[in-house]
């Protein structure tokens, strides 16, 4: 884990590192968009659903285009992860 995903956050802190309002935080958490506690990775979302949101997309588009992050996300990892076990067997 990430020293950026580690550093935790409050509500009312998060929402004003991010420019929300903390009912908005706090929505956004009951809707399953974010966690508590909030971490570093989390303000980075709620920047995201943000960005979203002003752009006109509804929560569940933002839903939808999150866990699209988070799966290219995941096969970016397993991409370099194979890049590395072919460089080891290569040399």
């Amino acid at each position: 884990m990430s020293e950026e995903s580690e550093r935790i956050a409050t509500i009312t802190v998060a929402a004003r590192r991010c420019g929300l309002a903390a009912a908005t935080v706090r929505r956004y958490v009951r809707c399953g968009l974010v966690k508590e506690p909030l971490t570093g990775t989390d303000l980075a979302t709620l920047r995201r659903i943000r960005r979203l949101t002003a752009l006109g997309v509804n929560l569940a588009g933002v839903e939808i285009a999150l866990h699209m992050h988070r799966q290219i996300e995941e096969l970016q990892a397993e991409v370099a992860h194979l890049r590395a076990l072919i460089d080891l067997v290569v040399e």
